[in-house]
């Protein structure tokens, strides 16, 4: 004890000659270990007493419990907690106690102000490292090589090495400050560059081509990816991507691309568990969203908030759902996603088929102007018969004798119908059970097609809403008191791809002759891979058996149903047979031609799933203990203003506005947040160690006013990403050499000070890449486009998969380009992330992640010596040195994958490892150089930066 309160005087007489901050020295130590029990959570504070806001906090109450005797019941923390102060910790809070006890703001949530730099002579960012530094007793490393700054910055803005060229470009002579910038430029131009910052995104939103849980069936989203990849190749203004991710549909007249943009809003997962209880899932997504939106640009942990106040931050429970009621009013459901993508989704076309769309469009209305109808000849009967035929007036009594469906079977619906009541929602044919019976296990499946105002819907159900293929017609226009032949065709699994995702496109509706487009509103009919046998149902006419459902008014005639696929020569002579008047004029066959391929151009087209706000807004209640069934006091949406600032004038309230206040250039938290990152993707730490967490419990930045100056910055300058990215590139602390004296680097492992360039190990996306472009075989003139399969054991989810009836089943590798495409592209799914990727940490994006980790570990030795990907780019690299590497096969082989070329030593090993491989392989001389390339590929400065 003696030694304690010498050791603690002693600390103390050092705190009160030093100034003691408490944003910086105080708060820390009471956040971690006091705000738990005297924090804003009322429900768990103790003896009412608060350490997380001024007054308390200065009295000497805190210094009499934080030094008393371990054993007295005084003692704060109590030893019970697992928490406790050091020495030095004690000696801080008396010396801030006695310097005034004065507060301050958290210094996350005061917005930032551009500060002076401190040195007038060189750049701002250099003025604010090198006066930390000097602080120190350091000063900036020597300047890396020409050629290893060129393999960094291309390896950080690309995610692709340098070439040979390029490297001899630059290294020719000493690069003069014009070089260093052109080089920059030349690399911000490029396309690869939307694919380098993509990939970090794709983390933080969380973007996967399966749903996840346990089916974690395929979605189709690669379109969403597309946009972001073009968004940072066209330097979109960073308020502006933040936006339309967010609000896309709500600007006033919406692109397509910014209603794709708002995709980020439903990378989460999806579940489509039987069982589950939709609400409860539904409330899952809603949380998922609002813990994203906090950490992809608040940098804080607002998900803490769901079941009571925040432990640390002063974030409220309301205050979370407040934020949960942007999100809350989307026209979605809890258990969806068995096959393929979930509602509320869209058709989006890629930029080639936007083209061709426009072309076949303008065509049918040339071809409209020019001869819209002709004399169309009256035909008596389709060569097809129906097993089924009905006419007459529909009435609840009236039913069909049993038919045999099965979904892997076709079947059309097709006949005459005349209504004499607009504006109806009624069933013309069904056999659904809408009607729910707990004991009853067939409800909610069968097929349907209905009346919806002038439109027609059609319905195949194993059980509804979620396990079902829904469309609805765009243009049926049905008329009452007007006979039209509707035609509705299934076409079924038929010799079908059992992995095709959108089952949907299986369907297709005419009326009156003339195929018309659909909007899909559910896609989640899952096909048995065995051919079962059909099962006998029964179909209701002109009625559905909800209660108080209404009843078709009207007359039916020739309403048949077949087991088979009618071809639209047949259906166009069953719609020409009756109920036209002589001189009837119909569509040019033209025009009909055009239309069916703007048809089959529509249905190819891939879908999204997108944000979309539902007509009657939702209410959002606080849920108690974060429980979706136990709501609580009513909310409407609203942020934290009185931390964070105040809503913008005029705003709406709804995501729009929530983007608006996010990019206010007053926002204490959102410029800070988006540039950490991106120091953090270029020294592979942020200035913000915490990159997911400014709250009281993250930590200090290491150049706070260096922080502020990168964000006032990058807001002054329009949110402009590519200018932020040069700035930082070509400053002197980027292009430091990362080589330093060990003690630098036992003083400061982490380069927190910026006494030395960046180095740490490349991201698993990189590793990948850069094997491949160095062997030449990497296919990367194309951007965009679907997921890929690279090489990977086809029993690869073989015990993981739950029914063999779902997408993404089957490991399929890809052939041709595909099969080398950048790993941005690879098949990303969550239960079974590519092991290539899993094994160099590459996250399985449940859920937003901004930071990953940077472990070494053999198994990544072994995988860059054993997996079919690197053996092959190993073998591919030997026999490009061999071609185009003249008498030095192995140094033209290390410059490609290191980026310089090797030393004296350094070949002497590798031509011993040759001399070795020869001895092995025999006469084989390729597989001798592969095995020297394998090892190449292999060194720690290959896969390190």
């Amino acid at each position: 004890m003696v030694r304690f309160w010498t050791l603690y005087i002693v600390l103390t007489a050092i705190a009160m000659a030093q100034n003691v901050d408490y944003g910086r020295d105080v708060r820390p130590i009471l956040s971690e270990n006091c705000f738990h029990c005297h924090g804003q959570d009322e429900n768990k504070r103790m003896a009412n007493f608060r350490l997380d806001i001024p007054g308390d906090a200065r009295t000497t109450r805190i210094l009499e419990r934080i030094t008393a005797d371990l054993k007295s019941p005084r003692r704060m923390p109590p030893v019970y907690s697992n928490r406790s102060l050091t020495t030095q910790q004690i000696a801080t809070i008396e010396g801030w106690l006695r310097q005034g006890a004065k507060t301050s703001q958290h210094w996350a949530f005061v917005a930032p102000k551009r500060p002076t730099p401190p040195l007038s002579n060189i750049h701002p960012i250099d003025a604010f490292a090198l006066t930390r530094l000097r602080a120190e007793g350091l000063a900036f490393n020597q300047p890396a090589g020409a050629a290893a700054w060129l393999r960094r910055v291309s390896l950080d803005l690309t995610g692709l090495p340098p070439t040979p060229a390029e490297l001899d470009a630059f290294t020719r002579t000493v690069p003069t400050e014009r070089a260093y910038a052109a080089a920059v430029d030349r690399l911000l131009a490029s396309s690869a560059y939307g694919e380098r910052m993509a990939m970090d995104w794709l983390d933080v939103a969380r973007y996967a081509d399966t749903h996840g849980f346990n089916n974690d069936s395929s979605r189709s989203m690669w379109r969403w990816r597309d946009w972001v990849i073009e968004s940072f190749n066209r330097n979109q203004s960073y308020d502006q991507f933040i936006t339309e991710q967010l609000a896309g549909d709500l600007l006033p007249n919406p692109t397509l691309d910014q209603r794709i943009a708002t995709g980020y809003g439903r990378n989460h997962v999806i579940n489509s568990e039987g069982g589950i209880i939709d609400e409860e899932y539904r409330v899952e997504y809603v949380v998922d969203r609002v813990r994203t939106l906090g950490m992809s640009w608040l940098g804080l942990t607002v998900e803490c908030a769901r079941c009571h106040d925040h432990k640390f931050d002063p974030i409220t429970q309301r205050d979370h759902y407040r934020f949960f009621a942007f999100f809350n009013n989307v026209a979605e459901v809890g258990e969806d996603g068995r096959v393929a993508n979930a509602v509320p989704m869209i058709s989006a076309p890629t930029r080639e088929q936007q083209k061709q769309l426009a072309a076949l469009t303008a065509e049918v209305e040339r071809l409209q102007r020019s001869k819209p109808f002709v004399d169309v000849k009256q035909q008596s009967s389709a060569p097809a018969s129906a097993v089924w035929a009905f006419s007459g007036l529909a009435t609840e009594q009236q039913k069909t004798t049993a038919i045999p469906v099965s979904k892997r079977e076709p079947m059309t619906i097709a006949g005459w119908l005349k209504r004499t009541a607009a504006d109806t929602d009624v069933a013309l044919v069904s056999n659904i059970r809408h009607e729910y019976n707990p004991a009853d296990v067939s409800y909610g499946r069968g097929i349907e097609l209905r009346i919806a105002g002038s439109e027609l819907e059609f319905l195949y159900a194993d059980r509804l809403p979620a396990y079902a293929i829904h469309l609805r017609t765009k243009s049926a226009n049905i008329q009452p008191d007007v006979w039209h032949h509707i035609t509705a065709i299934y076409e079924g699994v038929g010799g079908r791809d059992p992995e095709m995702r959108a089952h949907a496109a299986w369907v297709r509706i005419f009326v009156d002759g003339r195929e018309l487009a659909t909007q899909v509103l559910n896609d989640g009919l899952s096909i048995p891979d065995d051919k079962t046998k059909p099962s006998p149902t029964t179909f209701r006419i002109g009625w559905d058996n909800k209660r108080d459902s209404a009843r078709f008014q009207g007359e039916f005639d020739d309403l048949q149903i077949f087991i088979q696929t009618l071809s639209p020569l047949q259906i166009s002579a069953l719609s020409a047979s009756k109920h036209r008047q002589p001189g009837y004029r119909g569509p040019s066959p033209q025009i009909e031609a055009a239309r069916a391929k703007l048809l089959v151009l529509e249905r190819s087209m891939p879908t999204v799933m997108v944000m979309q706000e539902l007509d009657k807004t939702r209410e959002t209640h606080i849920l108690t203990r974060g429980a979706y069934d136990a709501p609580g006091e009513m909310v409407e949406p609203g942020v934290p203003e009185a931390l964070l600032g105040a809503w913008p004038t005029g705003a709406p309230r709804n995501r729009l506005g929530l983007a608006q206040w996010l990019t206010k250039p007053d926002h204490p938290l959102t410029a800070r947040v988006v540039v950490n990152r991106f120091w953090q993707q270029l020294f592979g730490v942020g200035l913000v160690k915490t990159s997911e967490n400014f709250g009281l419990q993250g930590e200090s930045p290491s150049h706070p006013e260096l922080l502020d100056w990168l964000a006032i910055e990058f807001i002054d300058s329009g949110w402009n990403v590519k200018a932020l990215l040069k700035q930082i590139v070509l400053s002197q602390v980027y292009r430091q050499d990362s080589n330093a004296p060990a003690d630098l680097y036992a003083r400061d492992p982490e380069n927190r000070l910026l006494a030395r360039g960046p180095r740490f190990r490349l991201p698993a996306e990189i590793i990948r890449d850069q094997a491949l472009f160095a062997s030449g075989i990497l296919s990367h003139q194309r951007i965009g486009g679907p997921s890929v399969f690279p090489y990977q054991n086809e029993d690869l989810y073989k015990g993981i998969v739950v029914a063999a009836d779902y997408p993404s089943t089957k490991w399929v590798a890809s052939t041709g380009d595909d099969l080398h495409r950048r790993s941005l592209y690879t098949f990303w799914k969550r239960t079974v992330p590519h092991p290539t990727m899993t094994v160099f940490d590459a996250p399985d994006r449940e859920f937003c992640i901004v930071r990953r980790s940077n472990t070494n570990t053999p198994m990544q030795s072994l995988t860059l010596l054993n997996d079919p990907i690197y053996v092959e780019a190993a073998r591919k690299l030997a026999e490009r040195a061999l071609r185009e590497g003249g008498t030095k096969p192995i140094a033209y082989a290390f410059r490609l994958a290191a980026g310089r070329s090797p030393d004296a030593d350094e070949i002497a090993i590798l031509e011993r490892t040759l001399k070795t491989a020869r001895s092995i392989f025999a006469k084989d001389e390729l597989s001798a150089y592969a095995a020297v390339t394998t090892m190449i590929l292999n060194l720690d400065e290959v896969i390190t930066k």
